[in-house]
């Protein structure tokens, strides 16, 4: 069964019709017919979970991993060229790139080099099948994460990036965030009147508040969200009843 088609075609905002539509055409049968849209969607995350090996898995274990601890988390934050899968703030930034079993390598190095000129700490969360090439790949202060099952495997863990790049790191903030952490907007007259502790600090601080309202919603609804629409949720923070009723 082709369960990539599957992932590829399936949106939160589905009807049930879609959705009734969707497994019929995967199953090659006619049996949804007395399901609800939550019972549709569930099949779905149901059968992605068991047997999808794509990004969105790994980016819910991710979740799963920090959604107890203290920190704030968010998905898909833009870094310079690049946009890292998952990040963690807390008194320290974590980013988090994913490689799942049916993602190429082609733009790892290239990310890699994004996400520490920015974030404390970087780890690429892996399909195991991609250990030797990644190693080959990513500079020794690198972490590398792997999952069997829901169990993590920290191959290596990450070391603070020896490029932590100031000029760089304001590049993640917008003109108000940057009003509120600097009083201004002019990246030359930050740097010249703030050390780099205190811009990193700065960039730390102004993420959280970014992303806290959004991830603590996560946190709150987590037992009503599947597992494959946990991204959608930390976007449109919607009362989960509301897409699943």
């Amino acid at each position: 069964m082709n369960y990539s088609a599957l992932a590829k075609s399936y949106s939160t905002l589905y009807y049930p019709k879609q959705l009734r539509d969707m497994l019929q055409a995967f199953y090659q049968i006619d049996d949804f017919n007395d399901y609800t849209k939550f019972q549709l969607q569930k099949k779905i995350n149901d059968e992605l979970f068991a047997n999808y090996e794509g990004e969105e898995i790994l980016k819910y274990k991710l979740a799963k991993e920090f959604k107890g601890k203290n920190y704030v988390a968010a998905f898909e934050v833009k870094a310079k060229n690049s946009r890292t899968d998952f990040l963690v703030i807390n008194g320290v930034t974590k980013s988090f790139e994913v490689k799942s079993k049916i993602d190429n390598l082609k733009r790892l190095s290239k990310q890699a080099n994004d996400y520490s000129d920015v974030f404390e700490y970087n780890t690429v969360v892996i399909d195991r099948s991609h250990l030797k090439a990644v190693e080959a790949i990513l500079p020794e202060y690198y972490g590398i994460w792997y999952f069997e099952g829901s169990r993590k495997i920290a191959y290596r863990e990450a070391k603070y990036s020896p490029n932590i790049c100031p000029k760089a790191q304001l590049q993640l903030l917008n003109k108000k965030e940057l009003i509120t952490a600097f009083n201004c907007t002019d990246a030359n007259i930050i740097l010249k009147e703030n050390t780099a502790q205190r811009i990193n600090a700065a960039i730390k601080e102004a993420l959280k508040q970014r992303y806290n309202q959004r991830w603590n919603f996560i946190v709150e609804n987590w037992s009503k969200i599947l597992p494959i629409d946990i991204q959608f949720f930390f976007n449109t923070n919607v009362k989960p009843e509301l897409i699943y009723s």
